[in-house]
């Protein structure tokens, strides 16, 4: 399972449309949601997080995670405004910091890429 969580509605939009037409299991969520809480439930094999979440922050989300024992697959949707936080999100085991602007195609192929999936 992907579990996904974006402020950004647009590519929530798109990601939901190219995943279920390809049938992957996912999860998507907006700020505000129990993303800690999903993400410890369902237990997914890769975790999309956004630095732009405020409430609470995408790495502070990565921290709590971490600290809470998630030990799978997080990939880091960042931008120019939050560069300087792509080093801590690599200490706390981002595999991958995709900046900002990007597309659900590139968020996909990075899932693809951390997943090992490449066909």
């Amino acid at each position: 399972m992907l579990l996904i969580a974006t402020i950004d509605p647009i590519l929530r939009k798109n990601l939901q449309q190219t995943l279920t037409e390809r049938g992957d299991p996912f999860l998507l969520l907006d700020e505000g949601e129990n993303i800690i809480e999903s993400v410890l439930c369902h237990n997914p094999s890769l975790v999309v997080v956004d630095l732009y979440l405020t409430q609470p922050s995408g790495l502070e989300i990565l921290r709590q995670l971490r600290e809470k024992g998630f030990s799978g697959k997080v990939v880091v949707l960042g931008g120019q405004s939050n560069q300087s936080l792509a080093p801590e999100a690599s200490q706390l085991g981002a595999i991958q910091i995709i900046g900002r602007p990007f597309n659900a195609n590139q968020v996909l192929g990075a899932v693809r890429v951390a997943s090992g999936d490449l066909d």
